[in-house]
């Protein structure tokens, strides 16, 4: 801490001497002005006393009333008169005003000046310190409310997340129930689609199979299913140049599949984002799943997670119907290879 700066102002020299040398063993620094007004001069100087101690009986500007207006520039500083007792009564009311922190009288008591000053600098550094850890204590109870906001969130984020994460597992289960039994493959795609669209709380969703035309250097594909929220109508991206841009893709997805396999490739369209997630084993690109959202409520990370995995599953689900698909085909050959050696 600073070391305290004491300001006397009297007009009087000898009393200006007398209370430099009265303080000049002490722990102070001590600075003297001979008039109200050179006292103000210095306060607007700059100079910031620990402690004022001014003569009330000066000519043109009484103490009380430098006093007064002192406190104006220095607020903090504790402020005293020194006061005759024929000035007692407009100390007195100095001190009642709130103005003052303390008066003595004269002629004074060495010790007992000294006593006083002393008490006023440690008043000053009990409001110093005071205000010091008040503004620490708002500080920290700040930081508080920003760990306890910070604490809500993670929260907040943390609770989404799990319940996303039960979502996602309901709608593993839904999907998992549906492949225990034979269905036919736009079956297994309708339930795929209705499980992304409540589970991820899309708009609509669509799939587009690729097919292999040996003519045709480009993939061709077909919508095989799509499914809007509002019912099994088509999703609102059906237009031409959409739908031409979606198929477009299909040949990046599967050139790339080896290190494209788990990405996700949005894009807009007029208010909506559509998303397209590759659908495919880790030996064949079988098509995309089309996922249509608001663009005010984009898809989170572990929202996106969920849609792999759903892609992951579906794409598992479109093999065991293909192979269904064929099951009567293989017998019918295995039967006419057995007949052919009765």
């Amino acid at each position: 801490m600073a070391t305290p700066l004491i300001l006397f102002v009297d007009d009087e020299p000898n009393i200006l001497k007398t209370l430099r040398r009265l303080f000049m063993d002490e722990d102070y620094d001590v600075e003297t002005a001979s008039s109200g007004q050179e006292a103000l001069d210095l306060l607007e100087g700059g100079l910031k006393p620990t402690v004022i101690v001014s003569d009330q009986r000066m000519p043109e500007m009484g103490g009380a009333e430098f006093l007064t207006k002192a406190s104006q520039l220095v607020p903090d500083s504790m402020r005293m008169v020194l006061t005759g007792y024929a000035d007692i009564n407009a100390a007195i009311m100095a001190i009642n005003q709130g103005g003052i922190y303390r008066y003595v009288m004269k002629p004074w008591d060495d010790e007992e000046l000294k006593r006083t000053v002393g008490e006023a600098v440690t008043h000053f550094n009990l409001i110093v310190e005071n205000r010091a850890l008040t503004q620490e204590l708002a500080e920290k109870n700040l930081r508080l409310a920003e760990i306890n906001e910070q604490l809500e969130d993670m929260v907040q984020t943390r609770t989404e997340e799990l319940h996303q994460k039960v979502r996602e597992l309901e709608g593993r289960d839904t999907i998992q129930q549906y492949l225990l039994s034979v269905h036919p493959l736009t079956d297994f795609l309708q339930t795929v689609l209705r499980v992304v669209v409540d589970i991820c709380q899309a708009d609509c969703a669509a799939y587009y199979a690729v097919s292999h035309n040996d003519s045709d250097s480009e993939d061709q594909a077909d919508r095989l299913a799509h499914l809007a929220a509002n019912g099994d109508t088509p999703p609102p991206w059906e237009e031409t140049t959409v739908t031409r841009e979606i198929f477009d893709q299909l040949p990046n997805f599967r050139a790339n599949l080896a290190n494209e396999h788990k990405a996700m490739h949005p894009f807009s369209h007029k208010d909506l984002t559509l998303y397209l997630t590759p659908v495919a084993t880790s030996e064949q690109f079988l098509g995309v799943l089309v996922v249509c959202r608001s663009q005010a409520l984009p898809f989170s990370e572990r929202e996106i997670t969920t849609l792999l995995g759903f892609a992951m599953q579906a794409a598992m689900g479109i093999k065991d119907c293909q192979l269904h698909d064929h099951y009567d085909d293989i017998n019918t050959s295995l039967d006419d290879i057995l007949s052919e050696f009765k």
